[in-house]
């Protein structure tokens, strides 16, 4: 069974417009619409020296990413999710925006992507509601690309109510 059913054509050209620069940020390129903020089981930046100890037990693993996984149903719990992928290639790029089939397929699809040795597992999805793409990323700190500090409060709530941290660029 499909995880995903995409959007009407009409939607797609919404969320197609309310998201500027998505392959570029998909990418990881600067872009002017849009500030990072991080979502980590870290209270702080890590120095180099505490990244290059950190060799967490399998229990820490798993507490880490369990923790990460409580942020991201509690996001999707508290406002629409919806997943992205993109059609094309490089200039001619463009996303289309897919809804889950259910929540389950939704809960299963934001399970961090774990000792993965790609990017290409990651989840990745726009929060219509806020105008921000979240992106799994590596060393338990995923990422927000926001449009309006304002919801950086809404942000916060979240990572306080599932053990994680946010963290501002």
């Amino acid at each position: 069974m499909r995880k995903f059913i995409n959007l009407s054509k009409d939607r797609q050209k919404e969320l197609t417009s309310k998201f500027p620069e998505l392959f570029k940020i998909y990418c990881i390129e600067d872009s002017s619409h849009y500030k990072k903020v991080a979502i980590s089981v870290f209270d702080h930046w890590l120095t180099r020296e505490e990244f290059q100890n950190d060799s967490p037990s399998k229990e820490e693993h798993l507490r880490r990413n369990k923790s990460l996984h409580n942020f991201a149903k509690i996001m999707a719990s508290k406002t629409e999710v919806l997943n992205f992928k993109f059609k094309g290639k490089w200039e001619r790029c463009y996303p289309c925006f897919r809804k889950f089939n259910s929540q389950e397929a939704m809960f299963d699809y934001l399970q961090p992507a774990g000792d993965n040795d790609s990017s290409e597992k990651f989840c990745k999805v726009v929060i219509p509601e806020f105008n921000a793409v979240y992106f799994e990323s590596w060393d338990y700190t995923n990422v927000f690309y926001i449009q309006d500090d304002s919801i950086i409060a809404e942000i916060k709530k979240w990572a306080s109510e599932s053990g994680v941290y946010c963290l501002e660029y």
